[in-house]
């Protein structure tokens, strides 16, 4: 009941500046707030060099990616939603006077604000393809109260264009923000574009190794699990990275990468061949980085495909996170690899060295139908055409 006041008060003080700030004139200029950032990083990286007009860059705590790297002198970065209170203000007045406004998350003050029509608001959602449900989809969802459901629909309503990457996605979008097909751009999503570009994964498998020197010469194992409910603060990591180091041989190095909404993870040895990554900004870089990616229920896999690489789906709590969060399918559509129950299963497929290319291609093309290459180009002609 308190959380529910809180929301309200906080939606009623963003309405209020927000509307004031629509007096001002709308300007051609460009805002991403962002919570993870990696589409927002190529689209602006394309604009900043047509250098046409202003980058306005609204990014959430928990956004690594460091937008000074693009190469534009007309950018402008704030923190937002933070206690920075004239950032704050300030990108309450960006977002009123902007012509194009990318989010690539669910943004709950889009419930309190109504963009004029000439505004291009557009979901760069952050996966290129999903396994857990989320949205209307999600089963605690319509457990919420009335209010929250309308504020959810509220938000999802803003959310005028959503590029994807496939049919299965748009349909997966559709069911669960509750939109018709008329939202979706048939363009491919923009992060993708890298996985196409040699220079760029050439670059980035330097940089990692520069980052950490460890690595080099090393078999890599990534292991990036999604997030549990109730883990948030701390998540109780359930592969034993003990068993790791002793069942496999020097050659080996363990990765360790959270999402980004869980803070911390426990049982974490202080091991030379175990490192957390979890600071590094480009996830993309750390996928190039790696021989083979341990998750579960993560997005990652469906850009981790386009290396065609070997994956391992750790599922220890299939049947309970199934019930909770709610999966789309069980299927090699969504699950491309050998699925493992325990550590020693992992292990066993570690050293494994069989992979299904032919399921791997298949979950590929199926997700990644329209991403082949030229994503961030399309999409900036798709939007800014006149």
């Amino acid at each position: 009941m308190i959380k529910e006041a809180f929301i309200t008060l906080y939606l009623l003080l963003f309405r209020i500046a927000f509307a004031f700030f629509k007096l001002f004139p709308l300007r051609d200029k460009t805002v991403f707030v962002s919570s993870f950032g990696d589409n927002a990083f190529f689209i602006a990286q394309q604009l900043a060099l047509k250098e046409t007009h202003p980058l306005i860059f609204l990014n959430q705590k928990k956004c690594k990616i460091d937008f000074s790297e693009i190469p534009s002198d007309n950018k402008t970065i704030y923190s937002f939603e933070t206690t920075n209170l004239i950032h704050f203000v300030k990108s309450i007045y960006h977002l009123a006077t902007s012509k194009y406004v990318f989010i690539d998350n669910y943004m709950g003050f889009l419930a309190a604000i109504q963009f004029r029509q000439k505004v291009k608001c557009i979901q760069l959602w952050h996966a290129a393809g999903a396994i857990k449900k989320f949205g209307w989809s999600e089963p605690e969802t319509h457990t919420r109260s009335e209010r929250a459901k309308k504020r959810f629909q509220q938000v999802y309503n803003r959310f005028q264009f959503i590029p994807v990457s496939s049919q299965q996605m748009a349909d997966i979008f559709s069911e669960a923000f509750h939109l018709d097909a008329g939202h979706f751009l048939y363009t491919g999503v923009p992060q993708t574009d890298f996985y196409f570009d040699a220079e760029a994964k050439a670059r980035s498998l330097q940089n990692v190794a520069e980052t950490y020197p460890a690595i080099q010469g090393k078999k890599v194992v990534l292991y990036a699990p999604t997030f549990r409910k109730g883990s948030l603060h701390q998540m109780d990591l359930q592969l034993d990275m003990e068993k790791f180091t002793e069942a496999l041989d020097e050659s080996y190095m363990l990765l360790i990468r959270l999402h980004p909404a869980v803070h911390e993870a426990t049982h974490v040895p202080d091991h030379p061949r175990i490192l957390v990554v979890n600071n590094y900004p480009h996830i993309n870089e750390l996928l190039v980085a790696s021989d083979i990616l341990i998750t579960d229920y993560s997005s990652i896999p469906f850009e981790f495909s386009l290396l065609n690489k070997k994956m391992i789906f750790f599922t220890y709590d299939l049947e309970s996170y199934g019930q909770s969060q709610g999966l789309w399918a069980e299927t090699s559509l969504y699950f491309p690899g050998p699925i493992a129950k325990n550590t020693q299963e992992v292990l066993e497929e570690i050293m494994n060295p069989q992979i299904d290319f032919e399921k791997i291609e298949q979950f590929r093309f199926h997700w990644n139908t329209f991403s082949t290459g030229k994503s961030t180009e399309n999409l900036i002609s798709t939007i800014y055409r006149d």
